[in-house]
């Protein structure tokens, strides 16, 4: 996989996410995602990863204090039934860090 930049005339160039792959001794692409509309950051976070500079990442993460508090908070709300009622749905998700932050 490569992230491949196409340029287009009039407006900004398209950032593709690609891979690579023969069929019948001819290289072929394929498309998997357009990035175009991504934060440049997370362009650059995508391309280190498929580059491999994460491959031998250990997992080990340092978290910030509120990684704590807000872990400690979930477990709370997961007990008093309020995730429950609130779903699984990604909207439902955000509603509860807002409520626990």
């Amino acid at each position: 996989m490569y992230i491949a930049r196409v340029p287009n005339r009039k407006s900004r160039p398209a950032i593709l996410l690609r891979e690579s792959y023969r069929e019948g001794g001819k290289v072929c692409t394929r498309t998997i995602a357009n990035l175009t509309n991504w934060a440049p950051e997370r362009i650059v976070a995508m391309e280190r990863l498929v580059k491999g500079e994460f491959d031998d990442w250990s997992g080990e993460m340092t978290s910030g204090e509120i990684f704590g508090v807000l872990f400690a908070l979930k477990q709370l709300a997961d007990q008093v039934g309020l995730t429950r009622v609130l779903g699984s749905a990604a909207e439902s998700k955000l509603n509860l860090f807002l409520i626990l932050a």
